[in-house]
């Protein structure tokens, strides 16, 4: 038990489509990393269980059971009989990151594994709960990946995952960006920032400085994480990775960087531009616009209110008591999300539904 205690955490955080989900697949590379699919049960379950140090059986069968609810849960293809055998092993004292992290062992990779020395977790909506997951996770360290946020809105219009407005991808990515920086500037040491450009363009150096601040050894066989490409394929619905993540079944290579010269729209760039403006330039990313017109702040104006209302949405959310708060965070993505596609890409909700009765008919 003293061993689960001690293992460290690693979190990769970075706006949705910045190379988050290539980050987890080379560290779930890793034969002494762990790191399963993304779930926010973490921060969904803080609310509640986030204090709690004693626990009974049938208290850790009730978590057992919330976290059956969780969005995404489902992708770990977990051994539930085996999760319960290892949840009650904790009846006692035991802190709700132990608990955690029980459960993050149990999740089976399908990359080969030693003894696991390090947990990590990728998850874009924990940028913004970096300082609440090291009250959980003391010595946590983070990973924080930055993308062009033109290219982030290529790669955003092409998966239908959010609105396709350009001021409000880029004033998401400014939120997120601005957010991280001021959390790791209280606490340095416990992140580390790199740019989606530079991993794909210098893969070996980014990994073993990644490695080195995690505290694991670099292995370059890492890289040949698209060698178990039918074993990933087969723990996705029909055309999900090809669709969402076509990179992870290939070598690690430099094709999405720069997409947005030659598939955005002069409007879609000058709107992107001008939302991310100097934050933008801090990252690293020049503008090619030097003027805009007196009609881009006007176009810019609905994207950028919509995401101060999301945003403001995320702070009232987190102030409602535990219950209400943990029903929406695991209910909310599936509802919203169903919404989103409803108003504005119905032809993908029927395919998806569709896709849905075909899967549970027997």
């Amino acid at each position: 038990m003293e061993k689960i205690t001690d293992l460290p955490f690693l979190f990769i955080v970075g706006r949705p489509r910045s190379g988050t989900t290539l980050l987890r697949t080379l560290f779930d590379a890793h034969t002494q990393v762990s790191v399963p699919p993304e779930c926010q049960f973490i921060v969904n379950l803080y609310g509640k269980y986030g204090k709690k140090t004693n626990w009974t059986k049938k208290e850790l069968a009730i978590f057992f059971n919330e976290l059956q609810k969780q969005w995404r849960f489902d992708l770990w293809k977990l051994d539930n009989e085996l999760l319960m055998q290892n949840l009650l092993k904790l009846e006692g004292h035991h802190t709700y990151a132990t608990i955690c992290k029980s459960v993050y062992l149990t999740y089976q990779s399908v990359f080969p594994k030693e003894e696991i020395m390090l947990l990590g977790d990728k998850n874009p909506g924990y940028t913004i709960y970096t300082r609440r997951l090291l009250k959980i996770f003391p010595n946590a360290r983070f990973i924080h990946i930055t993308r062009d946020y033109r290219d982030n809105f290529v790669s955003i219009k092409n998966v239908d995952f959010e609105l396709p407005l350009p001021a409000l991808a880029a004033q998401k990515w400014v939120y997120f960006f601005k957010k991280i920086q001021r959390d790791s500037k209280k606490n340095p040491s416990a992140y580390m920032h790199i740019r989606y450009e530079d991993l794909v363009n210098q893969p070996e150096e980014s990994m073993k400085a990644m490695c080195g601040f995690a505290g694991i050894a670099y292995q370059p066989g890492i890289f040949n994480f698209h060698e178990k490409k039918e074993e990933v394929l087969a723990l996705y619905e029909p055309g999900f990775l090809e669709k969402y993540h076509a990179s992870l079944l290939k070598k690690i290579n430099t094709s999405r960087v720069g997409l947005w010269q030659k598939q955005l729209t002069d409007r879609e760039v000058k709107l992107l531009e001008y939302t991310a403006g100097t934050t933008g330039i801090k990252a690293g990313y020049q503008l090619s616009k030097t003027r805009f017109s007196w009609l881009t702040p006007v176009q810019a104006l609905p994207g950028r209110a919509i995401a101060a209302a999301l945003y403001l949405a995320t702070l009232v959310v987190d102030k409602l008591p535990a219950t209400i708060r943990m029903n929406l965070l695991s209910k909310g993505p599936r509802v919203l999300g169903k919404l989103f596609l409803r108003l504005f890409n119905p032809a993908k909700l029927k395919e998806i539904n569709n896709l849905t009765t075909k899967n549970k008919t027997p």
